[in-house]
């Protein structure tokens, strides 16, 4: 089961950047015919994906979330999966190339960088940790979501702003749908991150005595998802829109993948349950 989950690992990214190069065609009007099968294409990598994610979960006995590279693979099997569900509902693929190269990129580095050490910790077998960390990384999903329509968004202002109208500007969504994008992930990074933060807490409590833990892993996602919540408040009183919202959730977004970058050189670990 091991090799058969580490060959998958190592198969998937290349099975990323197929479909990657396929939305490229697509975003330069090279392969048309083929738009209106990107759906099946999706649906069989996201079937492969969540099979490397069972079988990487038989394989060690426990669920696969101890490191930052099985939290990766996790966020990038997430983008894959919300961007199937908006694509199927909105029908426009036009913002699948950067969203998709995005988890592909995510996808390569966690699968050449697993560990296969197993976790002994009563918390991966915790229903209640599992439904703590599908909510979390949901949350960091959609917050990676409006930060990368919110670069679109920036893209196409400055296009539309310098009147530069070739194919990046045609083929991009406008800027009024990557807004709305952008906010809605925003609203919905802020409700899943939260729920899945209380859980985590109610967890430390019943596994530690307290639910509240000087981890520094902890202290930050509590920080960034308490500044993502007031900024969004901020911004519905306010009613900041635009380049605002798209900075704000930009730098938002960087602040929180510099700030677990940061962590994990320093502790060595994403999650250790010890």
């Amino acid at each position: 089961m091991k090799v058969f989950s580490q060959t998958l690992s190592y198969i998937l990214p290349l099975l990323y950047l197929a479909v990657v190069y396929l939305y490229y065609g697509i975003f330069l009007g090279k392969r048309k015919s083929l738009a209106g099968k990107t759906t099946p294409l999706l649906v069989a990598l996201l079937f492969a994906h969540a099979v490397e994610i069972a079988t990487r979960l038989l394989a060690l006995k426990t669920m696969p979330l101890s490191t930052v590279f099985d939290g990766l693979s996790f966020l990038a099997f997430s983008i894959l999966f919300i961007y199937t569900l908006i694509e199927s509902s909105v029908k426009n693929k036009s913002s699948g190339l950067f969203v998709l190269l995005f988890a592909f990129l995510v996808k390569l580095l966690s699968s050449f960088s697993y560990s296969w050490e197993q976790e002994t910790s009563d918390l991966l077998s915790s229903p209640t940790f599992a439904v703590h960390a599908f909510l979390t990384l949901i949350g960091c999903t959609a917050i990676t979501l409006s930060a990368l329509y919110a670069v679109m968004y920036i893209i196409q202002h400055r296009n539309m702003k310098q009147r530069r109208f070739g194919v990046f500007y045609r083929q991009m969504p406008p800027v009024d749908y990557l807004e709305r994008m952008s906010i809605r992930s925003v609203a919905l990074g802020v409700i899943t991150l939260g729920l899945g933060i209380v859980l985590g807490h109610l967890e430390t409590a019943r596994v530690f005595g307290s639910s509240w833990i000087p981890d520094p892993k902890v202290i930050i996602t509590d920080v960034i998802w308490a500044l993502y919540s007031i900024s969004y408040i901020l911004a519905r009183a306010f009613r900041w829109r635009g380049r605002w919202m798209a900075y704000l959730s930009l730098s938002g977004f960087l602040v929180l993948m510099t700030s677990g970058i940061l962590v994990y050189v320093v502790s060595g670990t994403f999650h250790k349950f010890n």
